[in-house]
């Protein structure tokens, strides 16, 4: 699972350079668990700003929100599931695969308890749901989220 999210994390670096709107994430080394678990509250930061702002290649700032939401995937200490689930349900969609993984870490930051796998699924596909739902957001819902919609 790490390998992957390796390799999800240099996909996402080798697409292009990053922007200036989220100048601190460089304060965040992430090289101790000490690092980890003071870099939650900004991997939630990062989060909401991938749910708060449209789908573009070009924003240089959700690539860097994104990387840094991988990179502390690949380290911290919770464990991340990403089974058929996700897969179906963004449909080789890179773009709604992402926002799924970091979803996830939100879901996971903001439980006050350990949750299954099932409901860490449900919260993010309830997430997907209504980003998609706003089509100022530029993306296009696969068929198992248009489910979802109605």
């Amino acid at each position: 699972m790490k390998s992957f999210l390796v390799v999800l994390l240099f996909s996402v670096v080798s697409v292009a350079s990053f922007g200036q709107e989220i100048t601190d994430l460089e304060n965040y080394p992430l090289k101790s668990i000490d690092d980890y678990k003071k870099a939650e509250p900004k991997v939630v930061e990062c989060v909401d700003y991938l749910f708060s702002t449209p789908v573009s290649k070009e924003d240089k700032n959700r690539l860097e929100a994104n990387k840094f939401i991988i990179l502390w995937m690949t380290g911290t200490d919770y464990t991340f599931s990403v089974d058929t689930k996700a897969t179906e349900l963004t449909e080789g969609n890179d773009a709604l695969f992402t926002m799924y993984m970091a979803g996830m870490a939100k879901v996971v930051l903001e439980s006050e308890t350990k949750l299954s796998d099932d409901v860490i699924h449900n919260k993010v596909r309830d997430m997907l749901v209504a980003y998609c739902k706003e089509e100022s957001n530029n993306c296009k819902p696969t068929r198992k989220l248009r489910k979802w919609m109605k």
